[in-house]
């Protein structure tokens, strides 16, 4: 059984929807899901007060950036250093003094870091220094007291760590999605010829009896073939002529009248020999 054109152009349109649905769905998590990780990762930056010392526990080896953040909170804050546990702070970003000590006391060197930020509803900053850590373990850092508003130093890698490759994600299910369900889409609503069922082609049946006379003599959709005389060969008489009126008159070809003699012969030359009777 042949599969029908409805029954086929209907599956590939809603496979087509189903597509274009499917992939902007899963561009859309992409891309949410891109922003809750950049604000995850700022949000998991540890931060040391201003005017303390603060012990930072690094378990990963590698680049780390130390920000200047002007705006967020502090989730723990214990010592004697008197820092609050919000800062919001405007203007310009303050110089600070940062020194960083590893495990053995020794001072860790930092480069300068600029152009590295991140505004997030909770957190805001800006990168002052880069860090290279060899060894795990526990480092201190100490944020020297600076006149004014407070703020805090946040401490940690790219905030955009692996945010641009789900973003990529997004944009490819986006596209692969439209060409997808756009291809399903036009082969669905393509005008094609119906399948037909039986191959056997139509054959007239006459049916007996009175009703043979009006049976149809070609397929459908044809045009009815002309009248004929019955004749069954050139010129030959017809049986049971449908039209003898219309039959042409035998017309002989024209003759010359009997009393029209031959032409007459040229004149003969006197130089001519005689005639041969």
């Amino acid at each position: 059984m042949a599969e029908s054109v409805g029954t086929r152009r209907t599956w590939q349109l809603a496979l087509g929807v189903g597509l274009l649905i499917g992939f902007l769905i899963a561009a859309i998590g992409l891309w949410i899901g891109a922003d809750r990780l950049y604000e995850n990762n700022v949000a998991g930056f540890a931060r040391a007060p201003v005017g303390c010392d603060t012990t930072l526990d690094f378990d990963r080896t590698g680049e780390f950036f130390l920000f200047v953040e002007t705006n967020g909170q502090l989730d723990v804050v214990s010592g004697d250093c008197g820092a609050s546990s919000t800062y919001n702070r405007k203007g310009a970003i303050p110089q600070v003094q940062l020194v960083l000590r590893d495990p053995s006391g020794g001072v860790v060197e930092m480069e300068s870091s600029m152009g590295l930020d991140y505004d997030t509803s909770d957190y805001v900053g800006t990168s002052n220094r880069s860090v290279q850590i060899a060894d795990t373990g526990d480092y201190v850092l100490t944020v020297g007291p600076v006149d004014g508003a407070e703020f805090a130093v946040a401490i940690g890698r790219d905030p955009s760590d692996g945010v641009g490759l789900m973003r990529w994600g997004a944009l490819a299910a986006l596209v692969v999605g439209f060409l997808l369900g756009g291809l399903f889409l036009v082969l669905g609503s393509r005008r094609s010829v119906a399948n037909v069922d039986d191959p056997t082609p139509w054959q007239p049946t006459a049916p007996a009896g009175p009703q043979a006379a009006d049976w149809p003599s070609g397929p459908p959709g044809f045009p009815m073939p002309p009248p004929t005389t019955g004749a069954t060969g050139v010129g030959a008489p017809g049986r049971g002529e449908a039209y003898p009126s219309q039959r042409r008159p035998i017309v002989s070809p024209p003759q010359a009248p009997a009393s029209q003699s031959k032409p007459e012969e040229e004149p003969r030359s006197p130089w001519a020999p005689p005639p041969t009777s």
